[in-house]
Formats: structure tokens, sequence, C-alpha cells
């Protein structure tokens, strides 16, 4: 269908759109083997990509905090 109505069925998840599935894996394909693949060549065809169709950003970790304070790999007991 013309203006990306047609629906994707993601391996997990909802049911997408075709915009959704170029904003989430055809935009990052490399080679032309890969590209040739996607059904998303044409943008007309997929229609407007929302900025609700790419994955958010990935929460950002505080991976210091969960040693204790203590650095690994620390003098402790070391004298």
């Amino acid at each position: 269908m013309a203006g990306g109505a047609d629906q994707v069925l993601f391996s997990r998840g909802g049911a997408g759109t075709r915009a959704k599935l170029w904003a989430r894996v055809c935009q990052y394909l490399r080679s032309e083997d890969q590209r040739a693949q996607c059904l998303n060549q044409d943008p007309g065809l997929r229609g407007t990509v929302q900025p609700s169709d790419y994955f958010a950003e990935a929460p950002v970790l505080d991976l210091g905090a969960a040693g204790g304070g203590a650095a690994a790999g620390g003098s402790e007991g070391v004298g």
C-alpha cells in the first residue's frame, strides 16, 4: 500500500509499519546486497518516519555506584 500503511510483524513487540521497519533496521544496512533485500527502498511506499518509530535511547547506567563506593581491585587489607 502506498503511504506506508502496510503492516509489518516484528519478531518482538507489536506490529508496526514500513516506516518503523526502516527506522529500526533498513537505514543501518551497509552493503548493496543487504540494501537490496530491504523492502523499503522507495520512500513513497514506506511512508513518513515518526519519532516514535526509532528505538528509544538506552537508559544511563551509573556503574560506579554498584561497587559500594570502593574501586574494584582496591588496596583494602594490603599492607
